[in-house]
């Protein structure tokens, strides 16, 4: 089968190629609008604006990845396309808007009915962090969790593209869906190796901002923030300055702050943190689950696409539609992943909720 990565030349869609294609079975085509990519892969002249150019790189049974970020664009026609082709989508968007609208257009399209699978979120969040709150439906305090805490902690030294840091800055100051403004105020939170990490609240486009948990749902926010405290005090302070921006500005904002973001990495670490908590009504700690990466922490939102392509080696039929990626990849697979590198670790509390 074959993977049709747009936006291969980028920080994530190389990471992406690179993961696919080690998956046996799998062919790596990338595409981007200028030729370079990572060595090795096929290049094709795509723009994920323009669906026609896409379009005509489609085969039927492929899987399209979307790396092409910020994702505050309109992918509506880029889905139809697929769709069209009986192609199967999935992107890396953590924008709540982008996705819904990509879901929108998997319904227009008939994704169910041509048996195309559309994934928005294929990534750290929501995707992986949905897989993962579905374990705590093992606490025995499972009945008493009324709502999930997602926090993400980005190591400062990782690389850092354009499209990642326009992506990060666009929503500092804007109203969140749960209320309030995002980076408002600063949360403080004692992670498992001992370290106190501060974050602002964010969105992350979880559906209708909520998770499954067993046959239930309820409520999840989000936090986000960096390995070093200096730079999420930094962002918080600049949020209301960001909030009177359009949108639109910040692709073109991305590429005069990116050397300055590059100059801070020097100072940072590579060291990543995921953290889901369960809390009860009154806001306590029922459970929680830990993902730490010490090393290579920007292969896990590059990794679900693999995942998913696997799976289709297999032989095993996508779910049509608009499918989240908690339907499309169990929750033992994703943890056997994560665990399969030592730069990684796992833990949960209780410890049962993982199965260690």
């Amino acid at each position: 089968m074959r993977v049709l990565v747009l936006g291969a030349g980028g920080e994530i869609g190389r990471r992406v190629c690179r993961m696919a294609a080690d998956v046996a079975g799998v062919e790596v085509v990338g595409a981007s609008r200028g030729a370079r990519g990572p060595l090795g892969v096929p290049m094709q002249r795509a723009d994920v604006h323009d669906a026609a150019s896409v379009a005509r790189l489609l085969i039927a049974g492929d899987l399209v990845v979307n790396c092409v970020g910020p994702y505050l664009y309109d992918a509506s026609a880029l889905v139809a396309a697929c769709v069209a082709a009986r192609a199967h989508y999935c992107d890396l968007a953590d924008d709540a808007a982008f996705a819904a609208r990509v879901r929108a257009a998997a319904l227009r399209a008939d994704a169910r009915g041509a048996g195309v699978c559309v994934c928005a979120g294929a990534s750290t969040l929501p995707g992986i962090a949905a897989v993962l709150a579905r374990a705590f439906a093992r606490s025995p305090r499972a009945r008493e969790i009324a709502r999930v805490a997602v926090f993400l902690s980005v190591g400062s030294s990782n690389p850092v593209s354009a499209g990642l840091l326009a992506s990060l800055l666009a929503p500092l100051g804007r109203p969140l869906a749960e209320g309030g403004r995002c980076f408002a105020e600063l949360r403080a939170l004692r992670a498992g190796d001992g370290r106190t990490l501060r974050f602002g609240a964010y969105p992350a486009a979880f559906v209708e901002q909520r998770v499954a948990i067993g046959a239930r749902s309820v409520p999840v926010r989000f936090g986000f923030g960096f390995d070093r405290a200096a730079l999420t005090a930094l962002l918080r302070l600049a949020a209301p300055a960001f909030a009177r921006l359009p949108s639109e500005s910040f692709a073109r904002l991305a590429p005069a702050v990116l050397p300055l973001a590059r100059a801070a990495g020097v100072f940072g670490t590579p060291r990543g943190l995921l953290v889901l908590i369960a809390e009860d009504e009154a806001g306590r700690e029922l459970a929680r689950i830990e993902v730490a990466a010490n090393a290579r922490g920007l292969d896990i939102p590059a990794a679900p696409p693999a995942w998913i392509a696997a799976r289709m080696t297999r032989g095993e039929a996508l779910p049509a539609g608009g499918i989240e990626l908690a339907e499309l990849v169990p929750l033992g697979d994703a943890l056997a992943w994560l665990r399969s590198d030592p730069a990684r670790s796992v833990a949960s509390s209780p410890a049962e909720l993982l199965g260690s």
